[in-house]
C-alpha cells in the first residue's frame, strides 16, 4: 500500500490493456461477448476456450478465467500498458508502493488495489518492436492463438473492424467509509486529477437520488487531449458509494461481491446506434431506461434532435443521449449482467468531445439498473 506518494510522482501515458474476469459462468460470458457483442477469441487455453480465453474487439480486451472456488464472479485485474515502465516503477518505489514482478515474457509489475474485494493492477511495458499479436502471445504464455476463420490481414487484431472499441472507464463500487481512502490512493498512484462527472458536481461529488435511495459519484481521469477522432481515450476511474444502507445496486454489489471492487466496465463504440441495433438483433439484453425518458417533458426529444440522431432509432434501441456532458455528446446503453451474478455488468458508451457523463444519463442509468434488478428480485 502507499504510505504517502510524493508530488514527484509523474503522470505517465497509460492505456487500459485488458480486464481480467474470473467467473463460474465462463461459457455464458464468452458467448455473450463473442456471439452477442462481436468480440473475437484471440488467445485460448490449449484445452479450449472454456478453460480460459482472451477476447478482443478493437482495443477492448477481456481475459476470461474459470473460477473454481466459492468466491463470487469478479474483475480481479485491470491491466495497463505504458511506454515507460522503468519510470513508473522508480516513481512508485520512491512512494513506498508495494510492487511485485508479473509473470510472462513481457516486463511488467503488479500491485494490489486498496479495494477490499481483491482487485489487482498489472502494468505492462509496451513492446513496439513486436507485432500486436506477438505482444499478446508474450503477455499470456499459457494461452495459444485461436483459430481464425477470416483472413488474418496483418496485426490489427480487429482494430480496423472493431467498431472503434476501447475501454472508456472502469467504475468501482465502494463502502462510504472507505471511498475517500480508495480515491486518494488512485489519485496518488496513477497521478490522475479529479474531474467533474457532471457540470453540477460539487467538491463532494455528483449525487444521484431516486425515491429513497441514491449514490454519490467521483471520478479521476488523465488530462490527455482527445485523439484525432475527438475521443478521450485516456485513463478514467469512477468511484460510486451508496447514500444509505438500504437496498440498491451499490449495496447489493458490495454484499454479493464481498467488498468493494469493479462494478462495471464501459466500452466505447463508434456508430453507436447501428451497433446497438445489431446487438439487439443478436439477442443481447439491455437494461432499458424508464419509459418517461423519451418524453418531451424532460427535454430528451429536443436533445436527440440537436444531436443529429434519429429519434425513432434511438427510442427503438432504448439508448440514453445527453448533450450536456462537458459540451460534447454522450450515448449510453447498459448491458444485462445476468451471466455475472449481481457483481458486474458492461456499459456501452459513445462520447464525442465529452469527458463527462451528463446528469440525465447518470440518473436514467441508475433507475434502469435499479428497475432491472428489482424485476429479478435482486433488491
Amino acid at each position: 500500500q502507499a504510505t504517502g506518494a510524493p508530488a514527484a510522482l509523474s503522470q505517465l501515458s497509460l492505456r487500459v490493456h485488458h480486464v481480467e474476469i474470473h467467473t463460474k459462468r465462463l461459457g455464458c460470458l464468452l458467448d455473450r461477448l463473442c456471439a452477442g457483442l462481436n468480440f473475437r477469441p484471440t488467445l485460448v487455453h490449449p484445452g479450449g476456450a472454456g478453460h480460459g480465453a482472451l477476447v478482443t474487439k478493437g482495443r477492448a480486451r477481456f481475459l476470461l478465467r474459470p473460477l473454481l472456488g466459492p468466491q463470487p464472479d469478479s474483475v480481479v485485474d485491470v491491466a495497463f500498458e505504458t511506454p515507460r515502465l522503468d519510470q513508473f516503477i522508480a516513481d512508485r518505489r520512491r512512494a513506498e508502493v508495494a510492487v511485485e514482478a508479473a509473470c510472462g515474457a513481457v516486463p511488467a509489475l503488479r500491485f494490489q488495489s486498496p479495494a477490499s474485494g481483491g482487485l489487482w493492477h498489472t502494468v505492462l511495458q509496451q513492446r513496439h518492436q513486436m507485432s500486436r499479436r506477438q505482444f499478446l502471445a508474450a503477455c499470456f504464455p499459457d494461452l495459444v492463438p485461436a483459430q481464425r476463420t477470416e483472413s488474418a490481414d496483418a496485426d490489427q487484431e480487429g482494430e480496423d473492424d472493431g467498431g472503434g472499441a476501447f475501454i472508456d472507464h472502469v467504475a468501482l463500487a465502494c463502502h462510504a467509509s472507505e471511498s475517500a481512502r480508495i480515491l486518494a490512493w488512485y489519485e496518488s498512484i496513477f497521478q490522475l486529477p479529479r474531474y467533474r462527472v457532471n457540470s453540477t458536481e460539487t467538491e463532494g461529488g455528483f449525487t444521484v437520488r431516486y425515491k429513497d435511495s441514491g449514490m454519490n459519484l467521483k471520478a479521476i481521469a488523465s488530462n490527455e487531449p482527445p485523439d484525432a477522432r475527438d475521443h478521450y481515450t485516456g485513463l478514467k476511474f469512477v468511484f460510486a458509494e451508496s447514500l444509505n444502507s438500504g437496498p440498491n445496486q451499490i449495496n447489493t454489489f458490495l454484499r454479493e461481491h464481498g467488498g468493494s471492487g469493479v462494478q462495471h466496465v464501459a466500452i466505447h463504440l463508434d456508430n453507436f446506434v447501428q451497433q446497438v441495433a445489431a446487438y439487439r438483433q443478436r439477442g443481447v439484453e439491455f437494461m432499458d431506461p424508464p419509459a418517461a425518458y423519451y418524453s418531451k417533458e424532460i427535454g430528451k426529444v429536443q436533445q436527440i434532435a440537436e444531436s443529429g440522431l434519429d429519434l425513432q432509432s434511438v427510442r427503438d434501441n432504448q439508448i440514453l443521449v445527453d448533450c450536456e456532458a462537458d459540451g460534447g455528446g454522450g450515448d449510453d446503453c447498459p448491458a444485462d449482467s445476468r451471466d455475472s451474478e449481481d457483481t458486474f455488468f458492461l456499459e456501452l458508451i459513445s462520447r464525442v468531445g465529452a469527458r463527462g457523463f451528463g446528469a440525465g444519463n447518470i440518473s436514467a442509468l441508475w433507475r434502469a439498473v435499479e428497475a432491472h434488478m428489482l424485476s429479478r428480485g435482486q433488491l
